[in-house]
């Protein structure tokens, strides 16, 4: 009796210790340009989770015709309903070159192909930018987004705070952080992404995303783009969500 009494303590102990190693799953730059694709790879990385997960949207149309922001406006309004959570991915992802940036700034841009929207903006800009972030979102009329993402996740000494005035979640490379009783609380979480990595690294990388999930401590995010399905492969990636989920819990930014 003592025997089986120390088992079930021992799987109880186990079970606790799972339950709080968590992660998020994230698609990042869900736009008007790729909707019909990126729906289709959403859902399929949902399913192999076993729950909708959180998706980064880029809100600018651009230059798209009418009848393309109708169905992305359709696209977003579907996740909304069967239960994913949305997160702002900057403006338009692509920076305005016709800012005026700090030196690190324009770094990030060379580093970045000027995707690094916000790198190096001062307070004015940034404030004006996350407010347009948010007013692109707003056209599409449907549920609020749980916060926001810098693309890149390169941003500014000023984002931070600003972002915080107006989402309840912000990210960087680092970590996740939402105001608490008026101070910011950060949770520590490592950043695992593939699609700026080498092809001939892509294997080692998955490796080494798989290695960490295992180790206890942060809620680390796992993050897919467009380009993982074609440099990785679905099957890879799809088989990696399913395995990953077997050693965390799937939460998103809404439940931390």
């Amino acid at each position: 009796m003592e025997h089986n009494k120390d088992i079930a303590d021992i799987q109880a102990a186990e079970a606790t210790f799972q339950k709080k190693k968590k992660f998020i799953l994230c698609y990042h730059s869900f736009s008007v340009l790729n909707y019909k694709k990126a729906s289709i790879q959403i859902r399929k990385i949902a399913e192999a989770a076993g729950s909708p997960i959180s998706i980064a949207v880029i809100p600018a149309f651009g230059a798209a015709p009418e009848s393309e922001a109708e169905q992305f406006r359709e696209e977003l309004e579907k996740f909304v309903e069967d239960g994913y959570e949305i997160m702002l991915h900057g403006a338009r992802h692509r920076a305005d070159l016709s800012i005026k940036r700090s030196i690190s700034g324009k770094l990030a841009l060379w580093f970045s192909n000027n995707e690094a929207e916000f790198a190096g903006l001062d307070e004015r800009f940034t404030q004006a930018l996350l407010k347009r972030s948010l007013a692109l979102w707003k056209a599409h009329g449907n549920g609020s987004p749980s916060g926001f993402i810098p693309p890149i996740w390169f941003g500014n000494k000023h984002l931070k705070k600003l972002a915080l005035d107006i989402f309840d979640y912000y990210e960087d490379y680092h970590g996740i952080y939402q105001m608490v009783d008026g101070r910011v609380k950060k949770t520590r979480s490592g950043t695992l992404s593939f699609s700026i990595i080498p092809t001939t690294l892509l294997g080692i990388a998955q490796t080494y995303a798989c290695l960490k999930m295992l180790l206890p401590g942060g809620v680390h995010r796992l993050v897919f783009h467009d380009k993982d399905f074609r440099t990785i492969g679905e099957k890879r990636i799809l088989n990696m969500v399913r395995y990953i989920s077997t050693l965390r819990e799937k939460v998103m930014y809404r439940d931390l």
